[in-house]
């Protein structure tokens, strides 16, 4: 029993400077900011209770309705171009062979290096009506004669363009990992039974690399519905309110029209959809016991 209860404290010594930080920088945060949420919040004198009202100006109002839409619309561009992309180019990386592989390792994953200030600047040049290649040539063959990222329709589809560019490299990088864990054992038993290629994918590579899968879906998902640097350098959210997602109405709220209240509610909103989320996708992957 004593060495049990030195284990036990042990532990907790170890997990004791992680939970500092956690409850400092994550949890008292989250809390406070709910809190700011229930005010009407004025940081330089009085802040009055009004308990739900930001949430309920917030839910009628259409501009915040719009936002909600714009982010499910981009979330649901990014997520299958990021995974998709990024799984497709480890499945080549890791059992094709060919003479510039390294070359297409490193042209994968260099955008990842870049900060998102040097991310939006290549694609809103390109994007650029008179110097951008993109418009150059897409005026050019007569599809389209303005800049994407002026277009209503395209605007959105751009930035999510350059998001999937930018962040795919690091998500292959994670594939890559958990194929390599992948015993080449099971693919020569599954070559001897005659399995063909598409069935070993899902019935061998696809299983087996679920954590790696649920783990670039969340970190995808978070960082879809926490979008905000590339949307205010591309497009400042427009053309209109076209591209403004809830983390830039959120900016807006507190920053320019300083509804600090207001601007809490929708940082609390976007945390629940995040949460509930992440959590369905542990529900609907049954890692559940895995990452306990």
């Amino acid at each position: 029993m004593a060495f049990k209860k030195s284990q036990t404290r042990e532990g907790l010594l170890f997990i004791l400077p992680y939970g500092i930080i956690w409850l400092l920088f994550l949890f008292l945060p989250l809390v406070f900011g709910f809190t700011m949420s229930l005010f009407e919040w004025n940081p330089l004198g009085d802040s009055y209770f009004i308990g739900f009202d930001n949430y309920r100006q917030l839910f009628s109002d259409h501009r915040f309705w719009s936002s909600v839409w714009v982010t499910w619309k981009f979330i649901f561009m990014v997520i299958p171009g990021i995974i998709i992309t990024a799984l497709a180019a480890a499945l080549i990386l890791h059992f094709a062979q060919f003479k510039f592989k390294r070359f297409f390792e490193s042209s994968m994953f260099f955008p990842y290096l870049l900060n998102v200030s040097i991310v939006s600047i290549i694609w809103g040049l390109m994007n650029d009506p008179d110097i951008g290649i993109l418009s150059h040539y897409l005026s050019k063959f007569g599809i389209i004669q303005q800049s994407l990222l002026s277009s209503r329709t395209w605007a959105l589809p751009m930035i999510a363009l350059a998001t999937i560019w930018w962040l795919a490299g690091y998500r292959m990088i994670v594939f890559r990992a958990a194929l390599s864990s992948i015993p080449l054992e099971i693919y020569e038993a599954a070559k001897i039974d005659g399995a063909k290629p598409l069935r070993t994918f899902f019935n061998i590579t696809l299983p087996l690399i679920k954590p790696s899968l649920l783990f670039s879906l969340i970190l995808t998902t978070v960082g879809g519905m926490r979008t905000f640097g590339q949307v205010v350098m591309m497009t400042s959210g427009g053309p209109g309110v076209s591209t403004e997602v809830m983390a830039l109405q959120m900016y807006r709220l507190g920053f320019e029209y300083l509804d600090f209240g207001r601007a809490a509610a929708v940082g609390f909103i976007i945390f629940l959809m995040i949460f509930t989320i992440s959590m369905g996708l542990v529900k609907v992957f049954k890692l559940g016991g895995d990452l306990q």
